[in-house]
């Protein structure tokens, strides 16, 4: 297959079909053959992420996730995507073991914030503890010059169980739940925009979407940067 890109999902599997569905509806389709090429590895049983960053004991994700590049190194993709903000924790070892380019979704997002929102300069940060714990995107925000702002530890629970108690458990979520979260770090942490720096938070933003100028979901400017062709 000519001319095609390989996305690694399966972290979760909710969110990987959501990024699918956002290629899919990006794309300016009129007949079968405009869609675009792509190879989804849905790797359902790759160790949770997060529970390893928190706790080395527990089963790491790394091997098994290089096992899945060197079966992409195969096929030959011109990039890949991790539909999984959390994976990013492992990005140099994984983009030392491909033969391709591995799209850093946080720092294209942040990237993208810096570009289209004026005067950028505050950005609160939503996340499972396992990101917000290995800074991948504080460390994005800070180099490009702006300031990250995480949640306090009740915001943090709160994201944690919409995340993994209802959109990874049983995909469902109460809006109120989502809203009041992001309203908060609008609002009473004085945040400029909001990134959703959970793949599980994607799939919330595109079920009930709200603030579209000011809560920034990495998976649609992934997306619409590979519907662009920028990664090409």
């Amino acid at each position: 297959m000519e001319e095609m890109f390989t996305i690694l999902g399966g972290m979760g599997t909710a969110a990987t079909e959501t990024f699918v569905h956002l290629i899919d509806e990006l794309t300016p389709a009129k007949k079968d053959q405009d869609y675009l090429n792509y190879v989804v590895f849905n790797h359902a049983t790759i160790p949770d992420r997060t529970a390893y960053i928190l706790d080395n004991q527990q089963a790491n994700p790394l091997p098994v996730m290089l096992k899945d590049i060197r079966q992409m190194n195969l096929l030959g993709p011109k990039f890949m995507v991790m539909t999984c903000n959390t994976a990013h924790y492992f990005y140099d070892e994984l983009q030392a073991a491909a033969d391709f380019d591995i799209i850093h979704m946080p720092r294209e997002t942040v990237k993208h914030m810096q570009k289209t929102i004026p005067n950028l300069k505050k950005i609160g940060v939503l996340s499972t503890t396992g990101t917000r714990q290995a800074g991948i995107y504080q460390d994005a925000i800070e180099s490009f010059g702006l300031e990250s702002v995480e949640p306090d530890q009740t915001i943090q629970a709160t994201t944690m169980s919409l995340i993994y108690d209802d959109i990874k458990a049983t995909g469902q979520f109460k809006h109120e739940k989502y809203q009041q979260i992001v309203d908060t770090m609008l609002n009473d942490y004085g945040c400029d925009a909001v990134i959703l720096g959970c793949t599980e938070l994607s799939v919330a933003q595109e079920a009930y979407p709200i603030y579209p100028d000011k809560v920034i979901d990495p998976m649609r400017v992934v997306g619409q940067n590979i519907v662009d062709g920028i990664y090409n």
